[in-house]
């Protein structure tokens, strides 16, 4: 069987292929990273934390254990931290001015430091978004790797 009709057959399912990923990737809403870390007296029990209509049930942060979170990213508004710690006068949080989408541009996640009766909020370089490559992107090192000479 000749190869032509197989290359035209290849081509085109790739060709559909980065079709549907720019199809799906231009309607999907981005994801910015929040990071919580619990250095209070003791156990964060019940987390949730909410943004926008997003309500997400974290439950419980041992003391020293972080949590990554993705968040859709929405117009500025509250982000609010709700809980239960023994030995901990603050029992939640509200951050009225929080911009996932400005975080996202920026290449930053929000890290949300939870102390003994103190809160520290601050945006550090976002490791998490790295890691994620497109579908295209994929494509492009699988035929990079290809073309590269054999020693």
């Amino acid at each position: 069987m000749p190869r032509r009709p197989w290359i035209i057959a290849l081509a085109i399912l790739i060709s559909s292929l980065v079709a549907l990923e720019v199809f799906v990737r231009r309607w999907e809403r981005p994801k910015a990273t929040l990071q919580i870390i619990n250095q209070g007296g003791g156990i964060m029990e019940d987390l949730v934390v909410s943004y926008a209509d997003t309500r997400m049930a974290v439950g419980t942060l041992l003391k020293g254990q972080s949590v990554h979170l993705s968040l859709t990213a929405g117009p500025l508004g509250p982000l609010r931290l709700e809980y239960r710690q023994k030995s901990n006068a603050l029992q939640g949080l509200e951050i009225p001015d929080y911009d996932p989408a400005q975080n996202i541009r920026d290449g930053f996640k929000q890290v949300i430091v939870v102390g003994i009766n103190q809160l520290q909020r601050y945006a550090e370089e976002d490791d998490t978004r790295k890691d994620r490559k497109t579908l295209g992107e994929t494509i492009m090192e699988w035929f990079q790797s290809d073309l590269e000479p054999v020693k």
